[in-house]
C-alpha cells in the first residue's frame, strides 16, 4: 500500500458524499480552539471535499483497511482532517491577534473568483450543492485561507533566513547538492506483452534478434533518434527519439543504470537486458560535480523558511487550548 502519511490535505480537491449520524446537529462543536468552535457542518464539508481524492488514489476499499493494530484508515482520516482544521483555526486566531485578517472585500473577491472558475462546470456545481457547499461555507474557508497567507507572509518577513543560515545548511548537507547524473536515450525491444507478462522463449528469441539488428544499425552510425522512433517499444520515450533526459542513480532498473553510468558520452551500449526487454543505450551527457552555493541558495532559503514556519505552526497548536468532542467525532461516518 502506498504511504498514507505523504498525503497533503487541501480544500476543494474532490467531491464525494459522506454520511453523518442524524443524532449529530450540524451546529454542534466537534472541537474548539481557544474557545472558537469548529462545527460539525463545516467539518463534514471539509471531510467530503477530501474524500474522493483519497478514493481515486487508493480505491474505495481504503476506508476499512487497518493502518495500525485496531485502527482503520477511515478513523485515522477523520482525525487527520480534524487536526488540519485545528491547525487552520490556531493560525486564524493568531492572525486575528495580529490584525492580519482579510477584509470583507478580499474574501468576497475570492468567492467571486472561485464561483467564476466553476461557472461552466455543471457537474461540479451539482456536487458542491449536494455536499452543502454554499457562500457561507466559502466565506468561512476563504477567510481562513487568506488569514493563513497573511500570517505566513508576515512571519517569513519577520523571521527572514540569513545568508549565514543558508551557508551553514549548505556546508552541513553538501551531499544533497552533489550532481551525479546521466543524460541518455534508449531503444527498447520488449520481452513482455502489453500486460507485463513475459513472452515465450521463442518470442524472446525473436525480440533479441530484432534488437541485435537495430543495434547493428546504431553502431554503424545511423541516426539514433530516428531508429528509436521507428523501432523502440517504450511508449514514454519512442516519440521523442528515445530521449530519457537526465536521471540520477536509483531512478532506473539496475542493469540499465549500471550500463549508463559506466559509459562515456557519445557511446552506444551493447544489448542490455532488463525485466522489460533489450535496451540499446546512448549516453548523450554526464554531470559529476558539486553544485555551488549560489546554484542552490534559493532552494535552501525556501526549505529553511518552510522549516521555520512549520515549527511556528506546531507551536501555535501546542499553545492553543484545544478540546475535541470524541463522542461526536465517533458518530461521523464516512
Amino acid at each position: 500500500m502506498k504511504k498514507l502519511g505523504a498525503l497533503v490535505m487541501s480544500i476543494i480537491l474532490g467531491i464525494s458524499m459522506i454520511g453523518c449520524s442524524s443524532k449529530v446537529k450540524k451546529d454542534e462543536n466537534i472541537a474548539t480552539v481557544n474557545g472558537s468552535g469548529i462545527i460539525v457542518g463545516n467539518y463534514e464539508k471539509v471531510l467530503g471535499l477530501n474524500k474522493q481524492s483519497i478514493e481515486s488514489y487508493y480505491g474505495n476499499s481504503i476506508w476499512d483497511q487497518e493502518i495500525e493494530e485496531g485502527v482503520k484508515y477511515k478513523d485515522k482520516f477523520k482525525e487527520m482532517i480534524l487536526d488540519q482544521m485545528i491547525y487552520t483555526e490556531a493560525i486564524y486566531e493568531a492572525a486575528k491577534k495580529e490584525n492580519l485578517l482579510p477584509t470583507e472585500e478580499e474574501v468576497n473577491k475570492s468567492i467571486e473568483e472561485f464561483n467564476t472558475s466553476i461557472k461552466d462546470n455543471d457537474d461540479y456545481k451539482k456536487q458542491l450543492k449536494e455536499l452543502g457547499i454554499d457562500d457561507n461555507f466559502l466565506k468561512y474557508q476563504f477567510e481562513r485561507n487568506l488569514a493563513s497567507d497573511n500570517y505566513k507572509e508576515k512571519f517569513n518577513k519577520d523571521n527572514a533566513v540569513t545568508n549565514d543560515e543558508m551557508k551553514k545548511y549548505y556546508d552541513e548537507n553538501k551531499d544533497d547538492f552533489y550532481l551525479d547524473q546521466v543524460e541518455a536515450s534508449h531503444i527498447l525491444i520488449k520481452t513482455t506483452d502489453d500486460e507485463g507478462k513475459e513472452l515465450s522463449d521463442e518470442k524472446k528469441a525473436e525480440a533479441k534478434k530484432k534488437a541485435e539488428e537495430v543495434l547493428a544499425k546504431a553502431k554503424a552510425g545511423e541516426d539514433f533518434s530516428k531508429l528509436a522512433k521507428e523501432y523502440s517499444q517504450d511508449p514514454g520515450s519512442a516519440a521523442n527519439g528515445g530521449d530519457l533526459g537526465f536521471f540520477e542513480k536509483g531512478k532506473m532498473v539496475k542493469p540499465f543504470e549500471e550500463a549508463a553510468f559506466s559509459m562515456k558520452v557519445g557511446e552506444i551500449s551493447d544489448l542490455v537486458e532488463s525485466d522489460y526487454g533489450y535496451h540499446i543505450i546512448k549516453v548523450t551527457d554526464k554531470e559529476d560535480r558539486q553544485k555551488t552555493f549560489d546554484e542552490v541558495k534559493d532552494t535552501i532559503k525556501k526549505a529553511l523558511q518552510d522549516e521555520k514556519y512549520s515549527a511556528q505552526v506546531e507551536k501555535l497548536k501546542e499553545e492553543a487550548k484545544v478540546e475535541k468532542n470524541e463522542e461526536i467525532l465517533e458518530k461521523v461516518n464516512i
